[in-house]
């Protein structure tokens, strides 16, 4: 993007019409314009959800650099009246390894309003990589009231936090009523902190799943694919490409999802 561009977007940002503001910051994301940080810091006060959701979402990526000065300015927005910009709040924390936004995190997964919110604090918990809410993510995880999204996303991040040590307590947690959904989860994590025979298990869930099952199943193989260091897979369970086989057949629309995590 050329100098020219990039000031026009700069100034859209002291736009008052709302629609190019917003997109401004939307297209400053996409060019990595960093600079844009400080006016994009000021728009956190706008009157208008929608530019105040876009710019705690772009501070998540261009106040990579200025971590000191974006996290403090983002906390205020945890407290925000919609749930739209206290989610992407929580998200942008997490994006920004922000660690002081922890224990608010923590707090906001056992008592914000909103499961969407409690879902991506969840989910954030295990990026911000502090063993210390795996207490609260415990608490979520077990909790029969909670929506399933948000337990998932605590099976999910246990796995991110916790250590081998760990592997007898969650073995446990398999044993109770929970959704298919966040034993998934839960036997994901368990594989990954080294209960390799758990892959078969997964796969044995995901023989019998139903096509919404099916999806999350294969979300947890890619993303146990995608981590350092790599797992393998295939030399894990050797059932592997008969049961993706099985689901492209199952699912047409899954098949070039499952043939890519034979890849």
């Amino acid at each position: 993007m050329n100098k020219q561009t990039v000031e026009v977007l700069l100034d859209n940002c002291d736009s008052d019409d709302r629609v190019r503001q917003a997109a401004a910051i939307i297209d400053l994301v996409d060019a990595g314009v960093y600079e844009a940080v400080p006016k994009i810091i000021k728009l956190l006060n706008s009157s208008e959800v929608v530019i105040r959701s876009n710019a705690v979402y772009a501070l998540g990526y261009l106040g990579i650099e200025e971590v000191e000065t974006v996290g403090p300015a983002l906390m205020p927005l945890l407290k925000d009246l919609e749930e739209l910009v206290r989610s992407e709040t929580v998200e942008a924390l997490g994006e920004l390894g922000y660690t002081p936004a922890v224990a608010p995190i923590e707090n906001i997964l056992r008592n914000d309003p909103s499961a969407l919110v409690r879902a991506s604090a969840a989910e954030t918990l295990g990026y911000l990589e502090g063993p210390e809410s795996i207490a609260t993510l415990e608490i979520s995880l077990l909790d029969k009231d909670e929506d399933r999204a948000v337990r998932s996303y605590a099976a999910y991040s246990i796995g991110l936090l916790g250590t081998p040590q760990l592997l007898p307590k969650l073995e446990n947690y398999l044993k109770l009523e929970l959704p298919l959904s966040v034993k998934a989860e839960l036997l994901g994590a368990k594989y990954w902190l080294g209960a390799k025979e758990d892959l078969d298990r997964l796969l044995s869930l995901l023989e019998n799943a139903d096509e919404l099952l099916a999806t999350i199943i294969l979300n947890i193989l890619t993303d146990l694919k995608e981590r350092e260091p790599v797992a393998n897979l295939a030399n894990d369970a050797p059932d592997l490409e008969r049961v993706l086989s099985s689901i492209a057949l199952r699912f047409p629309l899954m098949r070039q999802h499952a043939e890519s995590i034979l890849e």
